[in-house]
């Protein structure tokens, strides 16, 4: 038997058991003693061989054996389909002995593939056929180099060189092109891949259809092919088989084109970027856009003008803007006014624009002297009569000296007035100027407003003018006696005391002239009250100047005997003399509380002002010597009163303990001093609260302070507030939750402080013990209770199976305790979902899970949100589901009620539409049940038939004429027939 047969039967072999690792069910059957009429002899076949001799031998001979049509290898050990059936016993059965043969392909067929494949040899090979090329070509399908096209018609051989005898290379294939394709890659030159460098990415620009006619698409280089571009071919540009580096830019090809432009001539400086004018749709007819590609954008009359119109020389590059290089001879020959003589700007643009140049205004506002008034209506020769227009000046009088001269009222030339007329006059007119006084060195005010010029330049002169009073006004200070200014030696600076408003009643301002400004009772004195004596320079400022009579005269105090100061404001002021309090807080004594209604005389009976002492004592010693409770004396307490008493009262007398080492707080801020110092110590007293709480700690009983041996420092649970209620601090074992409300008692009735044990159990044992929902103890559950209950409460409890080997999820979440835990089992608990669930898998019966052998492995198709409904994962069987038998229904397929062994042909399911199908008659035609050759599985119809699995395969031109369905399933029947 050759290998390629003994491949073949252990291919069915293979099929028989099941591709993907199921495992085969035993060769041999039970042991079976042949019995005779004579005796009973061992069968040479084995002892497990169960069948009657006479079912291959016969009685007139034992050799050669004839098996019966009764017996059915595939009820006893492995079927026989295909090429198997015409397989004698003896090409498997090496020995009489038919025990431990194995059903693996391997055992009969040596691999030529050594292993690449691994051991499934049915994903390529069958039993009908070693070489079945539709069963290989649907196998490639499926791997990463699907066959399309060409590759589809190609031989195993022509992709997958032989690496020894019988073996061709498939694992560790390459499935690039250039692994194939690389010796065409080098040997095409039209163009010349290698030279051209390049790419070898074949499907750039070739398909698995055809290697001929390859398309590049130029769009995806750097260099989109666009108009006439489009329909150039590639030799057009590449005729030098340069392709890699090539230059995009225009004159790289158009060079001839450029050197030929004639009409403008290109060469003379135009730029070779030709697409600034030119397009790929044509050459011709380019557009030059003078706006954005030079720095001159054409308006007005340019627009319409031809390139030559501006362009004579036929020079395009660096051809000058200015409007001068085209339009010098209209200057020249300009002459209202006269262009050239005048010495005008040559930048035409100041007048004229690119619409006309004729009636071209001057703007004389852009030049330093801009036309108003009158000015606007005279015409340029009204000024420029002279033809001079560059350096005119432009001073008034240069054009006005004649109207200056003839003014007579007044004298202008006599005056000598400025030659500047705008001083007065205006360019709306000449007559009615007013002179602006304000712009001189004297502004006119008051009285001298409404003047006539004449009252003040009466003698014609006006340059040079004084500007002081007394030019004007010496007669009236001259004349002036109350006071008399020339006697007292007052200034002439008039302005001082007198206004232009008026001269009469003069103010002299002695806040701002001298340096005693008038307050109170000053401000409305006459001059003589203090100038009687004629002296007005030199006069003393100081109080007692005046008042020193009146500070002698005063006795009540007495100023004098007193040695009182003679700052008389120091009391005093310009209000009035007498009623004026004397201000102690400017001593170093400020008076507060009963100090601020006391007379003079209760401190100062002694007549001693000046160097009063101000301490307290120096007044109180009667009244510190007196007070008993406490003694003052005899306690030492000292004589700083202030620390106790206020100006405003000597009693009640405060003492601010806080300034001691025991400040005062809650509590103690309401004791009387008597309740801790009734025993009369004041210093050195202790300041702990045991020293003054001894006996409230010895009689305190719940819990007793001294038997628990408590700590005399009280305030770790006592407050200055109040003795009772205490608060201790748990902070070792923090209170928290129905822990804060709970009583001392209630956990320390034992009278146990010291060492309480902190754990939940020490406490709650006896909860724990009664427990029986769980049982805790009987479950083994551990004594942790903060493991399932909180400190605000016992129940509910709650348990964070997250912690355990399962952890709840979906459905599982709401389930309580004793749903899974009923048997009252916590500890090793199966996990899986059977063992809860048994009951639901053995009554489901869509499908029946029991009898159709599904395993108990639950969550392969349930989740733990819902047991439904359940999805059962076809991907992990060895039937996959694509196209429409995604949306079929499982009792579709299985509605025999067979899960396991189910076969999965095609025609296992689809034998009806296989007997049904007439065009072509499928059965009567001899065409192969393997329906998935022509159909998918997305719909029945439409069906292809690849004819590359045939002996004729169809050429690409051939497949894509309009052969008729029937022809071309007739051929196919044909095909399949014998020859």
């Amino acid at each position: 038997m050759t290998w390629s047969l003994r491949l073949l039967l252990g291919v069915a072999l293979l099929g028989a058991t099941g591709v993907g690792g199921a495992q085969p069910r035993p060769a041999i059957q039970p042991p079976l003693r042949v019995a005779t009429a004579a005796s009973t002899v061992s069968s040479p076949h084995g002892t497990e061989l169960r069948e009657a001799c006479a079912s291959c031998h016969r009685a007139d001979a034992w050799k050669p054996a004839r098996i019966a049509p009764t017996f059915k290898h595939a009820e006893r050990t492995f079927p026989l389909v295909g090429a198997h059936e015409r397989a004698t016993c003896l090409s498997c059965h090496k020995q009489l002995d038919f025990k431990g043969v194995t059903t693996t392909c391997a055992s009969c067929h040596s691999d030529p593939h050594k292993g690449e494949f691994g051991v499934s040899c049915a994903r390529c090979h069958n039993t009908r056929s070693f070489i079945d090329r539709g069963t290989a070509v649907r196998t490639h399908q499926a791997s990463r180099f699907p066959l399309r096209g060409a590759h589809a018609i190609a031989t195993c051989e022509s992709c997958h060189i032989r690496t020894g005898p019988g073996q061709l290379q498939f694992a560790a294939r390459s499935s690039s092109c250039q692994s194939c394709h690389a010796p065409t890659f080098r040997a095409t030159k039209s163009p010349n891949h290698v030279a051209a460098h390049f790419s070898q990415d074949c499907t750039s620009c070739h398909t698995i259809s055809t290697w001929t006619g390859a398309s590049f698409d130029h769009n995806t280089t750097k260099f989109a092919l666009t108009g006439k571009h489009q329909t150039a071919t590639c030799a057009g540009c590449h005729a030098d088989n340069a392709y890699a580096g090539r230059s995009m830019s225009c004159v790289s090809c158009h060079q001839a084109d450029y050197a030929a432009a004639a009409e403008p001539k290109h060469s003379q400086g135009f730029p070779t970027a030709c697409e600034s004018c030119h397009g790929t749709a044509q050459w011709k007819g380019a557009k030059f856009d003078h706006q954005t590609q030079t720095k001159y954008p054409l308006t007005g009359k340019h627009v319409a003008a031809t390139c030559v119109s501006c362009h004579k020389t036929g020079t395009y590059a660096g051809t000058p803007s200015t409007c001068l290089s085209c339009h010098q001879p209209d200057v020249d020959r300009t002459s209202k006014p006269p262009h050239r003589a005048a010495g005008f700007s040559n930048t035409c643009e100041g007048c004229h624009t690119t619409t006309t140049w004729l009636g071209a205004p001057f703007d004389h506002g852009t030049t330093r002297f801009a036309l108003t008034g009158n000015h606007r209506a005279v015409t340029c020769a009204g000024c420029h009569a002279d033809n001079v227009f560059k350096g005119k000046s432009m001073a008034c009088a240069s054009c006005h000296q004649g109207k200056a001269d003839a003014t007579t009222n007044p004298h202008h030339a006599q005056a000598r007035f400025a030659a500047t007329c705008e001083s007065c006059h205006t360019t709306t007119a000449w007559a009615g100027a007013r002179f602006d006084h304000a712009q001189t060195r004297f502004p006119l005010t008051g009285r001298h407003v409404p003047q006539t010029c004449l009252a003040c330049h009466s003698d014609k002169v006006y340059a040079g003018k004084s500007a002081v009073c007394q030019s004007c006004h010496q007669r009236n200070y001259d004349g002036t006696t109350q006071p008399n200014h020339r006697q007292l030696g007052f200034p002439t600076t008039c302005e001082t005391c007198h206004t232009p408003a008026q001269w009469e009643h003069g103010q002299f301002d002695h806040a701002a002239i001298t340096r005693f400004v008038l307050t109170g009772a000053h401000l409305t004195l006459s001059c003589r009250s203090c100038h009687g004596d004629g002296v007005f320079r030199g006069k003393p400022m100081t109080c007692v100047g005046c008042h020193q009579t009146t500070y002698d005269a005063t006795t009540a105090p007495h100023h004098a005997q007193a040695r009182f100061a003679t700052t008389c404001e120091s009391c005093h002021s310009t209000q009035r003399w007498t009623g004026t309090p004397f201000n102690h807080n400017a001593t170093r004594f400020p008076l507060l509380g009963k100090h601020v209604g006391a007379t003079c005389l209760a401190c100062h009976s002694d007549r001693v002002y000046a160097g009063k002492p101000s301490i307290c004592q120096s007044c109180h010693q009667r009244d510190f010597d007196a007070t008993t409770q406490p003694n003052h004396r005899t306690t030492g307490i000292p004589a700083t009163c202030e620390s106790c008493h206020t100006a405003t009262g000597w009693k009640p007398a405060t003492f601010d303990h806080n300034q001691t080492q025991f400040p005062l707080a809650g509590a103690h801020r309401a004791v009387n001093c008597q309740l801790c110092h009734g025993d009369g110590v004041y210093r050195g007293k202790p300041t702990t609260c045991v020293s003054c709480h001894q006996g409230k700690f010895d009689a305190t009983t719940q819990p007793n302070h001294r038997t628990s041996g408590y700590s005399t420092t009280c305030e770790t649970c006592h407050t200055v507030t109040a003795w009772k209620p205490a608060a201790f601090d748990h902070s070792r074992f923090p209170l928290v939750g129905a822990h804060r409300a709970t009583t001392c008692e209630r956990c320390h009735a034992d009278g146990v402080f010291r060492g309480k044990p902190t754990t939940c159990v020490s406490c709650h044992q006896a909860k724990f013990d009664a427990s029986t929902r769980p049982n805790h103890r009987a479950s083994g559950i551990a004594t942790t209770c903060e493991s399932c209950h909180t400190a605000t409460a016992w129940t509910p409890a709650t348990y964070d199976h997250a912690v355990t080997r399962f952890p709840l999820a979906g459905a599982h979440r709401a389930v309580s305790c004793a749903s899974c835990h009923s048997d009252g089992v916590y500890r090793g608990k199966p996990t899986t979902c059977v063992s809860c669930h048994q009951t639901k898998f053995d009554a489901t019966t869509q499908p029946n899970h029991r009898t159709a052998g599904y395993g108990t492995a639950c969550e392969t198709c349930h989740t733990v949100t819902a047991w439904k409904p359940a999805g059962f994962d076809h991907a992990l069987t060895r039937f996959p589901l694509v196209g429409a038998h995604r949306s079929a229904t499982c009792l579709a397929c299985h509605g025999d009620g067979v899960y396991k062994g189910k076969p999965m042909t095609c025609v296992s399911c689809h034998q009806a539409k296989f007997d049904a199908s007439t065009r072509p008659n499928h059965r009567a035609s001899g065409i192969a049940t393997t329906c998935e050759s022509c159909h998918t599985a997305t719909a029945w119809t439409p069906a292809t038939y690849d004819h590359a699995v045939t002996r004729f395969p169809l050429a690409a031109r051939i497949a894509r004429s309009a052969v008729p369905a029937a022809t071309a399933m007739a051929s196919i029947a044909a095909s399949r027939r014998p020859v």
